[in-house]
């Protein structure tokens, strides 16, 4: 099945090579994303590892359509690659500050910077949003679910406590998490530092999602045992 695929780094630049074209995410945690989800090769341009995260997400087009998508992108293929550039792949990094704050969401308390990186009207695909957010200390997104939409948050900096379904854990650093359809999900910053992390959406197709917010601050909730020091 077709699908659209993206890349988010802890770091780079990163380098992602397809069809015989190069693009870079830039300096610093980012993203690629690439719609036709053809062959193609990543190379670390840094000098450390790069912990990442590839999503895959199916699109509902046919072998004729996903042709006229890889053109739109990548003309001249075999005949003429440099004759006529393709529409720019959506890439980047994450700059807070291009964040703005506001109050927190779902019933959260404290404040968090967002941003919408990636919305709908960049992909090809169900995929809905790319965000990237910074809660405050002290600062927490409330308990919440979502009716058709599921999620993953990728933390960058910062320790929290994540809980799913009333189960608390602690995230840090390249964490990753996954939040199904109706998972109860809120994330709370520990501190001392802000928490900064990403949040990748696909919503069900031929769905709309709805949020539901459960009036749960998180605050008192701990885990059954502890793993940061």
């Amino acid at each position: 099945m077709p699908c659209e695929q993206g890349y988010v780094f802890m770091d780079g630049p990163v380098e992602l090579t397809v069809r015989q074209q190069r693009i870079e995410s830039g300096a610093g945690p980012g993203f690629i994303v690439e719609p036709t989800g053809g062959a193609h090769e990543l190379k670390n341009l840094t000098k450390r590892s790069v912990p990442m995260l590839r999503v895959r997400v199916a699109m509902d087009v046919d072998a004729e359509a996903q042709q006229r998508l890889a053109n739109q992108f990548w003309p001249g293929l075999g005949v003429k690659t440099d004759e006529t550039p393709g529409l720019p792949l959506p890439r980047g990094t994450f700059d807070a500050q291009e964040l703005t704050w506001r109050k927190a969401i779902h019933g959260g308390r404290g404040r968090i910077a967002t941003r919408h990186v990636l919305a709908p009207r960049n992909f090809y695909s169900n995929w809905t949003f790319l965000d990237h957010a910074v809660l405050s200390t002290g600062g927490s997104v409330g308990y919440h679910y979502h009716d058709f939409l599921e999620e993953s948050f990728v933390v960058l900096k910062g320790q929290g406590l994540m809980t799913i379904d009333d189960d608390t854990f602690e995230v840090g650093p390249e964490s990753v998490t996954w939040q199904g359809i109706g998972q109860k999900h809120g994330i709370y910053n520990l501190g001392p530092e802000k928490l900064e992390f990403v949040r990748i959406a696909v919503k069900q197709a031929y769905k709309e999602f709805t949020t539901i917010d459960l009036h749960d601050d998180l605050s008192v909730r701990r885990p059954k045992c502890s793993i940061l020091h």
